[in-house]
């Protein structure tokens, strides 16, 4: 699936457009290129970002990029309310973050804005939005 694709399916799952669920596709889908994985039982995930918005709408990315489901119980998601995951596949662990400006930017972006960023976050490259801790 591409890209654009998964980012449509991922707006119709949680309901809208916004850029942490850009920001939880795209590190999900590095982790898989990470990881070897294949995704779906073939992974797990811990995210860090808590239950609070609009920073716990990356677990939905997530979600839809590794397929990592809370009904499989691969995912959980920790209160700590940081953009960051873990993923495990394999024996091998990775954890990404979401970079400090990219966190920053959003948060000062108008509601107006926050869909055309989060298609910009899809173009931008990838070690430009996140980091591998």
């Amino acid at each position: 699936m591409s890209l654009d694709n998964m980012i449509k399916r991922g707006s119709e799952f949680h309901g809208h457009l916004g850029p942490f669920l850009v920001l939880g596709i795209r590190m999900g889908l590095a982790a898989l290129r990470e990881l070897g994985s294949n995704g779906h039982k073939d992974i797990s995930a811990v995210v860090r970002s808590g239950s609070r918005p609009p920073v716990s709408c990356m677990a939905d990315g997530i979600q839809i990029s590794t397929g990592c489901t809370l009904g499989k119980g691969n995912i959980s998601v920790l209160q700590d309310g940081v953009p960051e995951a873990t993923f495990s596949s394999n024996g091998r662990t990775v954890s990404f973050r979401v970079r400090g400006a990219i966190v920053e930017r959003i948060s000062e972006l108008s509601h107006d804005e926050l869909e055309e960023f989060s298609w910009k976050l899809s173009r931008m490259p990838l070690d430009s939005i996140i980091e591998m801790l």
